[in-house]
């Protein structure tokens, strides 16, 4: 195998984080160790703005694509806890880019209400999340469903 080259001198050291840097870590590291948990209503009240806003991949039965605003991202929520047994959950650690992070989560899960009640099932998202004053505002989610 070769080695591997770069333009940088042997004494190079990246540049020390900035102070909006570090708080995009800090955000980004919070809501991954709480989702890994399964904390959703935690992360919502201590790291959403209230406008936020989370777009899904797909309009679902009963789950609009877009839902605006804290409180109805937590009644979305809520609505989850009640309707979802959670069998197993993961959350990768945060990809960063400027006021975007991203992370993987997967859920081994079964639902009691609509067209898959009673199956249990295994779900894994790609999220993308952008924070402004220290806030999440948006989150962005990629999956397939099916085949």
């Amino acid at each position: 195998m070769g080695t591997t080259t770069t333009n940088q001198p042997a004494s190079y050291q990246p540049p020390a984080p900035s102070a909006a840097d570090q708080a995009m870590q800090k955000v980004a590291n919070r809501l991954t160790e709480l989702c890994a948990v399964g904390k959703y209503k935690e992360a919502l009240t201590e790291l959403y703005a209230d406008n936020a806003r989370h777009v899904e991949a797909m309009e679902m039965p009963d789950c609009s694509r877009i839902t605006e605003g804290k409180a109805a991202l937590m009644e979305k929520g809520e609505k989850f806890d009640r309707t979802t047994t959670v069998h197993d959950q993961s959350c990768s650690k945060p990809l960063i880019n400027g006021d975007q992070f991203a992370c993987t989560m997967s859920m081994d899960v079964t639902c009691s209400e609509g067209p898959m009640a009673g199956q249990r099932m295994k779900m894994e998202e790609t999220a993308l999340y952008t924070v402004k004053n220290g806030k999440i505002t948006e989150g962005k989610f990629f999956y397939s469903c099916g085949g």
